[in-house]
């Protein structure tokens, strides 16, 4: 067992302590992040997401590792996330750092919420006597430019949703898209810490219809 995953057990029964607090609408995830294929090592509550030891990491996780946003934060807090069956998520994530302040983990707490937006909805409609208005507390502007996050199971299906998202922005067929087009496109997905994951210049490859060599010559050109 690694010296990480040993220090990483001790906050276990934290994250079965939050989740007993707080109920069964609350996930706790700890993350070794050594293995973001397989980074889950403990979770509480799992039924909420679907996920389960072993699986992957969440983009999120990913656009952190990357952006190395861990150094300037403790914690991120009251993100929105999503998951697969479309539910919604308050979100939460503590950084785990080492004696030395490296950091080794994360603990992650999301609160499924899809039931209070849909009372929150119904009692706005009630108070606003027929004229239905968004309550500002769910979806505002401010929100928005908050960090959001989607809570999916393997790494494959990480991948996929990150590649999708990314390409979705564009209406151009990835076979007709220009060379520099495409290096714009592996920048961002490199923001998001796509190739993190080990098929990920595969994967990358094949959307844009290009090979893994030139894959690797875009990201050498953005070095």
């Amino acid at each position: 067992m690694s010296e990480n995953r040993q220090f990483l057990e001790k906050f276990f029964p934290i994250a079965s302590f939050i989740a007993a607090i707080i109920g069964p609408k609350c996930e706790v995830v700890v993350h070794d992040i050594s293995d973001p294929e397989r980074s889950i090592i403990f979770i509480e509550n799992g039924h909420i997401s679907g996920r389960q030891v072993g699986d992957a990491s969440t983009d999120l996780v990913l656009k952190l590792l990357k952006a190395e946003a861990y150094h300037e934060e403790q914690f991120i807090a009251n993100y929105k996330a999503s998951g697969k069956l479309g539910q919604s998520f308050r979100s939460s994530t503590y950084f785990i750092k080492n004696d030395s302040g490296k950091l080794v983990g994360l603990m992650c707490l999301n609160i499924d919420i899809t039931h209070m937006e849909a009372a929150a909805e119904w009692i706005q409609h009630i108070l606003q006597g027929g004229s239905l208005v968004p309550p500002t507390s769910i979806d505002s502007p401010q929100e928005d430019k908050q960090s959001k996050e989607y809570l999916q199971g393997n790494a494959d299906d990480l991948l996929q949703h990150v590649i999708t998202t990314v390409l979705s922005k564009t209406s151009i067929p990835p076979d007709r898209l220009s060379s520099q087009e495409k290096i714009e496109i592996v920048k961002e997905l490199n923001e998001q810490g796509v190739f993190l994951l080990k098929g990920g210049v595969s994967q990358v490859a094949a959307a844009l219809s290009i090979s893994e060599p030139t894959v690797y010559r875009y990201l050498q050109k953005l070095k």
